[in-house]
């Protein structure tokens, strides 16, 4: 992501381990000072939404929800009733592709293995954003054992809220890469129009090129990492068979907003190639590539 540095201008480069990866900021004619104050800031903010859309602390909103909501209505304060509001909208909007009620799915493939048959019925019959359902400043689950993940929205929130972070202490060029996945590049270049940035693609040495000038690119894909755990397959769930995408394949979107642009990389990669080329022609903001082999 280190692009090179003209010799008359100071660039500070700053990472920031979070959400289980590493962001990586470059911030042009910021020095060391500013740079750090604006990391202490950024980092405080991705630790308090860690703490509530985690799935892997017990003690997050997120994991507050998953045990209870069955049982009994949760309350929401206005923070997570906006987040639920934008995941219904998103939904639909997708044709449904993107869904967060499949992490029981996810969590018995990853015990059982991809390969394992038939889902039980007790976890195939716990998916589908029709059993999640927002009463006021509440929000139920209508099957027992439905558990959400926010894995396919959570570092696109947190994005979202680190770049008005940025904007607000006056930054006006900067390149923020979070995890390598999901990238944002505020105004252009010192020495450009633009950030380009590359996607990789499997099978070929001719990659994906995205010139960015404040816009988001959202990649979704199996890497090598997650076929090894899925065997063949990845970590995203299409939501109409209830099995993972299997084989090699890319998807990368951009879009103003990072939710945007993270929500729907992954429900085209998880739709497939041609659902996904009929959905994203219905959304002229969205710039897609895809590649699936």
């Amino acid at each position: 992501m280190r692009q090179r540095d003209h010799p008359d201008m100071k660039t500070a480069y700053r990472q920031i381990r979070s959400m289980g990866t590493t962001m990586d900021l470059v911030l042009p004619g910021k020095g060391d000072a500013p740079a750090d104050l604006l990391v202490e800031e950024i980092t405080s903010e991705l630790d308090r939404i860690e703490q509530r859309l985690s799935v892997y602390r017990p003690d997050s909103d997120i994991s507050v929800i998953n045990r209870a909501a069955f049982r009994h209505p949760v309350p929401l304060d206005p923070e997570m009733h906006l987040i639920f509001t934008e995941l219904v909208a998103y939904h639909r909007e997708t044709r449904g592709f993107f869904d967060v009620t499949l992490k029981a799915v996810l969590d018995h493939y990853l015990e059982h293995g991809t390969e394992a048959g038939i889902l039980p019925e007790r976890i195939a019959g716990s998916a589908g954003m029709e059993h999640l359902v927002l009463e006021g400043d509440r929000i139920r689950f209508l099957k027992e054992g439905m558990q959400i993940d926010l894995g396919g929205y959570g570092k696109g929130y947190a994005m979202r809220n680190i770049l008005k972070i940025i904007s607000g202490r006056g930054v006006e060029k900067a390149l923020v890469s979070f995890g390598g996945s999901l990238v944002y590049g505020l105004g252009s270049h010192p020495y450009g129009d633009c950030w380009k940035v590359s996607v990789p693609l499997p099978g070929t040495t001719e990659p994906l090129v995205f010139d960015l000038k404040n816009e988001t690119l959202s990649t979704s894909g199996n890497s090598l990492n997650n076929q090894k755990k899925f065997g063949n397959s990845g970590h995203i769930v299409n939501p109409e068979t209830l099995h993972t995408r299997r084989g090699k394949g890319v998807v990368s979107v951009t879009a103003g907003d990072p939710v945007r642009a993270e929500v729907f990389s992954t429900a085209l990669f998880s739709a497939g190639n041609q659902r996904a080329m009929e959905i994203a022609g219905q959304f002229p903001d969205l710039k897609v590539g895809c590649f699936f082999m």
